[in-house]
């Protein structure tokens, strides 16, 4: 509707293009992704490790990292649409 793109867009032909094992098109479709696959690891490793290290899920969780995520993906969208 705006000719803006979203920060997700391409993210479902990227993560198709990843399990392919295209890199170059996962990179061409959505470039954060490679930012926020190994994030979603560590998430889910915390959640996994969570009743026996529950200090790492916490920092993991903290409302730092939830902002500095939210941060990272306003300021995705916003170059992603400049370049």
């Amino acid at each position: 509707m705006t000719g803006l793109e979203c920060p997700g867009c391409g993210s479902q032909r990227a993560i198709h293009a990843l399990l392919h094992g295209d890199l170059a098109a996962v990179w061409h479709y959505n470039a954060a992704l490679y930012l926020f696959f190994p994030m979603l690891a560590v998430l889910g490793i915390a959640e996994i490790l969570k009743p026996r290290y529950p200090r790492f899920y916490w920092a993991v969780n903290s409302r730092y990292v939830i902002w500095g995520t939210g941060i990272i993906i306003i300021l995705w969208w916003i170059l992603r649409n400049l370049i």
